[in-house]
């Protein structure tokens, strides 16, 4: 499914479309791939564009999903001067700064994937919650957009998900992040993670079960913590499902672009 959104008036088209110069935000996961443009002098949006496909996991077929939603909005006809990508994998592990060490990324890492010897491994700073997010990037994605753009501004989605939504609200949260065919449950007590993971899921039904899972786990099922879930799909049939089973729940609607860009 593709879906182009034309956010605002574009720059002015008077001039070459090259001589415009635009942010461009990618966001890439194993069911979609978005991106933004923005005007380089305003910072408006003026175009946003998704593609949703069956999950993929191998970063040979992710990068020709790249190249793919960059040649729908021809993107060869762009300045394109600050670059950025957010991506999804689950070569990841969270580390708190009190027992993060530089330059022993891959032992933490190796835990939770089987790496090589030649893996190239990086961290993100969680700063808000003192916290380290250590992953394994896409090496031949990261390398492809940095000869195509000179330069490359990357980060984790769970990086930039979870720094939102700390920065979002400073309250104690059960946040749930519903994507097609995945999801993350996110639990912060006083500016803390108490839970963090990601689960695939077939339905709803999987979902609130996950959830209850969670809460359950964390002896907060029958707390009156505040359960926030994002997803695209229809709000209502969410908040019917889940209402009788969790106390104080909220649904956001959002479209893969609001919480992460």
């Amino acid at each position: 499914m593709l879906a182009l959104a034309v956010i605002g008036q574009p720059p002015s088209m008077s001039k070459q479309n090259k001589s415009i110069k635009v942010y461009l935000d990618i966001v890439l996961s194993s069911t979609f791939v978005c991106l933004q443009l923005k005007d380089f002098d305003s910072g408006n949006i003026f175009l946003r564009e998704r593609l949703d496909y069956e999950k993929v996991s191998d970063p040979t077929i992710l990068l020709t999903k790249i190249e793919e939603i960059l040649n729908i909005v021809n993107i060869n006809l762009y300045s394109v001067l600050e670059p950025k990508l957010i991506f999804d994998n689950d070569y990841y592990a969270l580390v708190p700064e009190l027992l993060y060490q530089k330059g022993k990324e891959k032992t933490y890492l190796k835990f939770n994937t089987q790496l090589e010897n030649d893996d190239y491994v990086v961290s993100d700073n969680l700063k808000a919650i003192n916290t380290y997010n250590i992953y394994l990037p896409y090496a031949n994605i990261n390398n492809y957009l940095i000869d195509k753009f000179e330069k490359l501004e990357f980060y984790h989605f769970n990086t930039v998900l979870i720094n939102r939504l700390v920065n979002k609200n400073d309250s104690d949260s059960c946040y749930c992040f519903i994507e097609e065919g995945f999801l993350k449950i996110l639990i912060l007590k006083k500016r803390e993670i108490l839970f963090f993971n990601s689960f695939s899921y077939n339905s709803l039904d999987d979902v609130l079960y996950f959830l209850i899972l969670v809460l359950q786990d964390k002896s907060l099922k029958n707390s009156i913590l505040p359960v926030k879930v994002y997803s695209k799909k229809d709000p209502e049939e969410i908040k019917n499902k889940f209402k009788s089973f969790l106390k104080n729940i909220t649904v956001i609607h959002h479209d893969g672009f609001n919480q992460i860009l």
